[in-house]
């Protein structure tokens, strides 16, 4: 009967080690399950499900808009070497060189908006 309990906790405490996920202040996560886009994470401590969630981490210091993003209109933005769709939902659009911040992403689509 003991054994069983320990095995248990033991899993328990390795699924907690293998599952908590920190993201820094300067970046926020995108949490995928099995490939479909669930949420952006904050900065903070996380816990994601091992081998089914992927987290991949966007450092907002290395994120630019490559070219002007009219408002309610997609366009492309850069996160380190890759490019990515983005829709914002700002009334003034996105310029290059303009601080953004990520939100929760439709479909395949990132949305992007002026913030810091």
């Amino acid at each position: 009967m003991i054994v069983p309990l320990i095995a248990l906790i033991v899993l328990l405490l390795v699924y907690a080690v293998l599952g908590l996920r920190t993201i820094e202040e300067h970046e926020q996560g995108l949490l995928t399950r099995f490939g479909r886009h669930l949420r952006v994470l904050e900065p903070g401590l996380h816990l994601i499900i091992p081998l089914v969630d992927r987290l991949q981490r966007i450092d907002l210091r290395e994120v630019s808009v490559i070219k002007r993003i009219e408002p309610e209109a997609v366009g492309r933005i850069r996160i380190g070497s890759e490019e990515w769709e983005a829709r914002t939902h700002d009334r003034k659009g996105i310029g290059p060189g303009t601080p953004i911040r990520i939100s929760p992403v439709e479909g395949q689509v990132m949305v992007v908006t002026a913030g810091t």
